[in-house]
C-alpha cells in the first residue's frame, strides 16, 4: 500500500549508533524505524524524553511522526519546534492499517473499552462510531503492552499488527481505515544534511506577526519558491503572532533563495531532505 511513495534513499548509517523512537515496542512510530534502519542500528524506545535523548546526544537519531492525513500536525511536532536546532534528514509517509488487539481469551464481544494512542482514536473514530459505538474509549500511550499486562478480555488496543507478535496477543479485527485517507508522516531527526537528489524538500520554521505575514508570503513568490504545505501552530505567548512550518520543493544547497530566507529574523530551517511525494 506504499507504492505511490517514492522509494526512500538509503539513510546514511555511518556515524549512527542509537536511533531513538516514540516508544514503547509495538507502536507505529516503532514499526516505522524497523523500516527506516531494521537491524542496522541500536533501537532505543522513549515513553517520554526523547527529544531531550536527541539534544544531549543520547541517540544520534530520532523518529518521531509529524503530521498525519487524517488529523493534521500531531503533538509531537510542536515539541521539535521547541528544539534548538534539530535538523530533519529524512521523511517516511506511511499508510496505516490499525488492527484491534486483545488477549487470548479475549473475544469481539467480551470487549468492554477500547485504547489508543490519543492521535490513533481519532484516526479509528468513525470505524468505532460503525462497529463498536457503546464500548468506552481510553486514549494512553503504550496500549498495546497495557493491554498484555492487564491480561483482561475485556479491553483491546488499536496499533500494528507488530504488537501482537511482540506480546504474544491476538488480533480481533484488522485493515481498520487502510487507505490512502489515513497517512503519517514521520520525521527523522539527525546531525548531518544528506545530498541533493533532484526531488527534495526543506522543511522551513516561521515566526512572524500577522502585520507581517503577508510581506513574508510575497517573499516566496518573488524567490520563485513553490510551496507544497503550511502548518499554523500557536506561539502560546501572543494572540498576534504566530509559527509556522513551511514545506518548500528544493534543497538548501541549490536554491540560494532558501539560504536568503534563513537569514531573516523568525527563519529558521528545519533541514533539507529526500521527498518521498
Amino acid at each position: 500500500m506504499n507504492e505511490q511513495f517514492k522509494q526512500l534513499p538509503a539513510i546514511d548509517t555511518s556515524g549512527i549508533k542509537r536511533a531513538g523512537y516514540i516508544g514503547p515496542e509495538g507502536t507505529w512510530t516503532h514499526q516505522a524505524t524497523l523500516d527506516l534502519f531494521g537491524d542496522q542500528v541500536e533501537l532505543v524506545p522513549f515513553s517520554d524524553g526523547l527529544f531531550e535523548a536527541y539534544e544531549n546526544g543520547f541517540v544520534d537519531v530520532a523518529c518521531a511522526p509529524a503530521t498525519t492525513s487524517l488529523v493534521g500536525t500531531t503533538p509531537y511536532l510542536d515539541q521539535i519546534l521547541s528544539l534548538r536546532s534539530p535538523k530533519i534528514i529524512a521523511e517516511y509517509p506511511k499508510v496505516l492499517s490499525y488492527s484491534l488487539i486483545a488477549s487470548k481469551d479475549a473475544s469481539f464481544s467480551t470487549i468492554t473499552k477500547v485504547m489508543g494512542h490519543p492521535v490513533a482514536l481519532q484516526e479509528v473514530a468513525a470505524w468505532l462510531d460503525e462497529n463498536m459505538p457503546n464500548v468506552e474509549r481510553e486514549s494512553r500511550m503504550g496500549t498495546t503492552s497495557f493491554v498484555a499486562e492487564q491480561k483482561a478480555p475485556s479491553i483491546a488496543a488499536f496499533g500494528p499488527a507488530l504488537g501482537a507478535k511482540l506480546y504474544n496477543l491476538q488480533i480481533l479485527r484488522t485493515g481498520i481505515e487502510e487507505g490512502l485517507h489515513n497517512v503519517t508522516r514521520w520525521w527523522v531527526l539527525g546531525r548531518k544534511t544528506p545530498p541533493p537528489t533532484g526531488f527534495d524538500r526543506t522543511t522551513l520554521h516561521l515566526r512572524v506577526s500577522e502585520q507581517n505575514l503577508s510581506y513574508v508570503l510575497n517573499m516566496f513568490s518573488k524567490e520563485h519558491l513553490v510551496v507544497l504545505n503550511i502548518y499554523e501552530r500557536p506561539t502560546c505567548k501572543r494572540l498576534d503572532t504566530h509559527q509556522y512550518v513551511i514545506d518548500v520543493a528544493g534543497h538548501v544547497s541549490t536554491h540560494p533563495a532558501l539560504a536568503t530566507l534563513a537569514a531573516i529574523d523568525g527563519f529558521r530551517i528545519l533541514g533539507s531532505y529526500p521527498r518521498r511525494y
